[in-house]
């Protein structure tokens, strides 16, 4: 475990050895399940991330090698070359199968960004980190605007506004707005002053939390928040701001505008009313209920 240790990002993203790179995520991938063994997850989440970072190098290392971006199994099937191509012999040295090779150059492929952005929403919602979480997390991504939303679904926004009736948009863009009155990212409606009924589908990561903070500010001055977010009683800003009030579970993963991909979590409509009488149940792990 202590050879691990000081492997670092940069230090992995040097790397050129295919075999050297394979060496430290088997590494990970022991001291991942060493740390699980003793319950130490957080130890075990960094094990994750420099296992995902090096099979990432890895496939880094494997991409131009490939013909025309062709994963190592359709490769192999080729007739037209003469002798093991060098991806061949790197996967062959490396013991490397030509499945997990193409899993890789998959990895490999996801955007620098997208990776690291993977990465800092898992480690603040506490997600295991894992390949197929990053490319689900990857293939979703880009259906999303630049600043992280993701469009609500119409016939969910007709269910409620048919209840509520809606008078202000207060986390929207111009082109899926669902309000004639509305706060753009122009706007700054974290720095507009919240009134009536309003629909709240906010930035979705680290963001949310001062959303979140603003919707339950909003709703003891006087206004109604109807918000739809990630289902997430795991994380402090879900149990400082939603579990006073009215919560409805969304049974199965939402399906996004325009996309082919489910939601990667499960989501709730949280209703802050002003005065909010709802009574919330819940027991800590030592079994203490709390009521209020």
């Amino acid at each position: 475990m202590n050879e691990l240790t000081p492997i670092t990002q940069a230090e992995i993203s040097k790397m050129g050895d295919i075999s050297e790179v394979k060496h430290i995520k088997d590494m990970a991938e022991a001291a991942e399940a060493f740390y699980k063994a003793q319950d130490a997850m957080l130890e075990a989440s960094k094990a994750q991330e420099i296992k995902l970072r090096a099979i990432r190098q890895a496939g880094i290392i494997l991409l131009p090698t490939a013909q025309g971006g062709m994963t190592p199994r359709e490769e192999r099937k080729r007739t037209d070359l003469s002798g093991p191509t060098r991806l061949a012999q790197l996967l062959d040295e490396a013991g490397i199968s030509d499945t997990t090779g193409g899993i890789w150059q998959k990895v490999a492929r996801v955007p620098v960004d997208k990776f690291e952005s993977y990465l800092a929403e898992a480690d603040y919602y506490q997600d295991e980190i894992t390949i197929a979480g990053l490319l689900r997390f990857a293939g979703t991504w880009y259906g999303r605007s630049d600043r992280g939303e993701w469009e609500t679904p119409q016939w969910l926004f007709d269910i409620l506004n048919a209840e509520f009736h809606f008078t202000v948009d207060v986390c929207a863009l111009p082109d899926n707005t669902k309000c004639p009155v509305y706060f753009t990212p122009d706007d700054d409606g974290l720095e507009q002053e919240w009134n009536g009924t309003c629909w709240m589908n906010p930035p979705y990561g680290r963001e949310i939390k001062v959303w979140m903070e603003k919707a339950r500010q909003s709703a003891e001055n006087g206004a109604t928040v109807v918000c739809l977010v990630p289902a997430r009683p795991d994380t402090e800003w879900w149990w400082e701001n939603c579990i006073r009030h009215e919560i409805r579970f969304i049974r199965g993963r939402l399906q996004w505008p325009d996309s082919d991909t489910a939601s990667p979590f499960p989501s709730a409509v949280v209703i802050m009313r002003p005065d909010e009488q709802e009574k919330s149940v819940w027991w800590d792990v030592q079994g203490k209920a709390s009521v209020r």
